[in-house]
């Protein structure tokens, strides 16, 4: 990637990078550093993308294996074949449902595709008990040889939208 398009923040090209994540869900995207969670905000965990949901089916941004699935159903990760472990969570403090409201599609093991639906939310059942919905794509640091993320923003459709490219030291 040139000085410039570091510089400026310009979106890579697929060419560029290691991995395109892409929205697993509608909506807004946002920086992790608008989260109202600071372990995310501080992306204490790894860096990536933020989202303000205008659906929800929880999608799998990438291909790959769902290698965790929080019992209740709030979160999951996928290992990429480039050994990369992308983690979606939705909402926050949403463990406190305890799973009320949340159904899994897929399960620990389960190869993906991008775009196969991971959680079903029913927001019906959350309604205004709910802190935030905001949903967060982080790459997990400890994962790889992370060079660096970079975000994208504005408006997102559930596995057409590019919006998070990630470049492994080479």
């Amino acid at each position: 990637m040139s000085f410039f398009s570091h510089l400026f923040h310009s979106t890579p090209s697929e060419d560029d990078v290691d991995l395109v994540l892409y929205a697993p869900l509608n909506g807004t995207l946002v920086p992790l550093s608008e989260v109202p969670d600071v372990v995310i905000a501080e992306k204490v965990v790894g860096d990536g993308v933020a989202l303000i949901p205008d659906s929800e089916t929880i999608l799998a941004p990438c291909d790959g294996t769902i290698a965790r699935l929080l019992a209740t159903n709030t979160a999951f990760s996928i290992k990429t074949e480039q050994g990369l472990e992308i983690y979606v969570t939705f909402g926050i403090d949403t463990i406190d449902f305890q799973g009320e409201g949340f159904s899994a599609r897929a399960q620990v093991g389960q190869s993906v595709k991008r775009g196969d639906p991971i959680i079903q939310v029913d927001m019906s059942v959350l309604g205004d008990r709910i802190k935030s919905t905001v949903t967060s794509m982080i790459v997990v640091r400890s994962s790889g040889a992370i060079d660096h993320v970079t975000a994208g923003s504005g408006k997102a459709v559930a596995a057409v939208t590019p919006c998070a490219w990630v470049t492994l030291e080479h």
